[in-house]
């Protein structure tokens, strides 16, 4: 959830309003009249999983396999998939997750339906100059859910690094978590993403006090962190009646002033071996 760095000599251009009859001109191209970004299925994961550096700079990566296949053949998690996603998810959630997994997914004011499952992570807590504690994965305070507790959670689901989950809002509920939908796009775009907020700290980089030069830890995900991601991913692919497309906060915020340098550190490879683990059949 931390700031990137934008170059000043781009500010004006970035704040200019966008001909609504055009994609917006940065990033991956977000039309706001079909709320969609530019290409197919496959080209708009190639550009959304692009790999983000330190300050947001994003490289353009190899789009794995599995994700190429499900999103170019169409179609949805099959029963057994979504089973075994189910089955997957730590309790209470788990229970919760398995009474409304027939329930409708959101869908924005004009009908249209969820269609991109959007990877963040908190930045918190920030550690300052201290060091990343020796057991991260299992340190009480990194892993904490309180500080997210308030009375507008700013996703729908926040995911620790024990692989508990914590739900912010329901799936069927149209919300915001990007400054595309809250500062350009507007109330029009809530329903067509679902927020993971994965929980990693910061620590400042080195010479560095500021919130905007912060860095991650290596790794920058636990092994429960995408196990859950990917069970969520199946399930919420399930309810939305078609596969998701995966994208990260800051690829979904690219060129918008003061836009997110996060996920810090994401493996797409490791993503999509759990996805795999869930969806493709042993022989």
């Amino acid at each position: 959830m931390r700031v990137a760095l934008i170059p000043a000599l781009l500010i004006p251009l970035l704040l200019a309003t966008p001909t609504r009859a055009e994609p917006l001109p940065y990033g991956c191209h977000f039309d706001p009249a079909t709320l969609s970004f530019t290409g197919s299925p496959v080209e708009q994961a190639g550009c959304l999983l692009r790999h983000v550096g330190p300050l947001g700079v994003k490289q353009a990566q190899p789009l794995p396999r599995l994700f190429a296949r499900l999103l170019s053949e169409g179609g949805q998690p099959s029963p057994a998939a979504l089973a075994k996603a189910l089955a997957t998810l730590p309790q209470p959630y788990r229970a919760y997750a398995v009474a409304h997994a027939g329930d409708p997914a959101a869908q924005t004011a004009a009908g249209l339906g969820l269609t991109y499952f959007v990877i963040h992570d908190t930045s918190t807590p920030l550690l300052g100059d201290a060091p990343f504690p020796r057991w991260l994965d299992r340190d009480p305070l990194v892993n904490d859910f309180t500080p997210y507790i308030v009375a507008q959670p700013v996703a729908h689901i926040f995911l620790n690094r024990w692989g508990q989950i914590w739900a912010g809002h329901e799936l069927s509920e149209p919300w915001r978590a990007t400054k595309l939908e809250s500062r350009v796009v507007g109330r029009s775009a809530r329903g067509r993403f679902v927020h993971i907020e994965t929980i990693q700290p910061r620590r400042f980089m080195p010479g560095t006090h500021s919130e905007a030069t912060t860095q991650g830890p290596h790794p920058g995900f636990s092994r429960a962190q995408y196990r859950m991601l990917a069970a969520l991913y199946v399930m919420f692919s399930a309810r939305a009646g078609h596969w998701l497309i995966p994208a990260q906060h800051a690829t979904v915020d690219d060129g918008i002033p003061e836009a997110h340098d996060d996920p810090q550190n994401f493996s797409v490879k490791h993503f999509a071996r759990e996805v795999a683990r869930l969806t493709v059949s042993s022989p």
